[in-house]
């Protein structure tokens, strides 16, 4: 089995207490204690988030892309039992297909998914009658909704500077020193834009409602920089001012009653 690095368990503890800490309490105030749920997370990473639910009761299992971050995950989930697999949401050879769960979760994945339409319909393929699909992600045009700290240089860490025009065109490929995949994604998420309008339009021509919707103004991610989670209340509700400043959004999705008409 693969060892882990000391990186590696400090991003799973920070996962653990994301889900533990903020997203589980949420989850419980929504009617969703973990106990006995069958849980899928989509693009599990390092499986810290699973950890924390299967500790508080729920079978979980969960899949990833990357085949070195799921033997990571392997690794540092211990005597727990949780089904780990490397598998991709693009395939037709989906992993888990042949099961249904109580709730499939998405941690900061959807915003990087291409043809956003048909992953919301394959994830809702999931769900149980009555399962739910639970979603996070930071809104494009928030201060670090690009992604762009990822470039590893001062000022693109700069709040908004995902937004400067030819930042991501021209500025960030000059960066020295950068592995071109990252480059790529931080151009891809600009492309995008996964904000919240254009994610609560995805669900609304799917057979899938909002049931639940919770943002913050300081989004639980926020924590590894020493941060405690603001809720943003009343100003998620204004139009064009939430997309700016709620640096994270959580959905809770359900199967409508009647399917979607094409």
């Amino acid at each position: 089995m693969m060892a882990a690095t000391e990186h590696d368990t400090v991003y799973w503890k920070y996962e653990y207490d994301v889900a533990d800490l903020y997203l589980r309490p949420l989850l419980e105030r929504w009617g969703i204690p973990p106990q006995g749920l069958s849980v899928l997370d989509v693009g599990c990473a390092e499986g810290g988030g699973l950890c924390a639910l299967h500790d508080r009761g729920a079978d979980c299992v969960g899949f990833d892309i990357d085949e070195k971050r799921v033997l990571t995950a392997q690794a540092l989930q211990g005597k727990r039992t949780i089904e780990l697999r490397t598998g991709n949401l693009y395939s037709n050879d989906l992993p888990f297909s042949d099961r249904r769960f109580d709730l499939v979760t998405l941690h900061d994945v959807f915003e990087h998914l291409d043809d956003k339409d048909t992953m919301i319909k394959k994830l809702g393929g999931y769900l149980k009658p009555a399962g739910k699909l639970l979603i996070t992600f930071p809104p494009f045009y928030s201060a670090y909704g690009g992604h762009q700290q990822h470039l590893q240089v001062w000022y693109a860490k700069l709040p908004f500077f995902h937004l400067v025009p030819l930042s991501m065109s021209v500025v960030a490929p000059r960066i020295k020193d950068i592995p071109p995949q990252v480059v790529e994604e931080v151009q891809k998420l600009r492309r995008l834009k996964m904000g919240m309008r254009s994610f609560e339009m995805i669900v609304r021509s799917s057979d899938l409602l909002i049931e639940r919707r919770q943002a913050y103004l300081i989004s639980p991610n926020h924590i590894r920089f020493g941060l405690r989670p603001v809720e943003a209340d009343l100003l998620s509700r204004i139009p064009i001012l939430r997309e700016f400043i709620c640096s994270g959004v959580v959905y809770l999705l359900g199967l409508a009653s009647e399917p979607h008409e094409s």
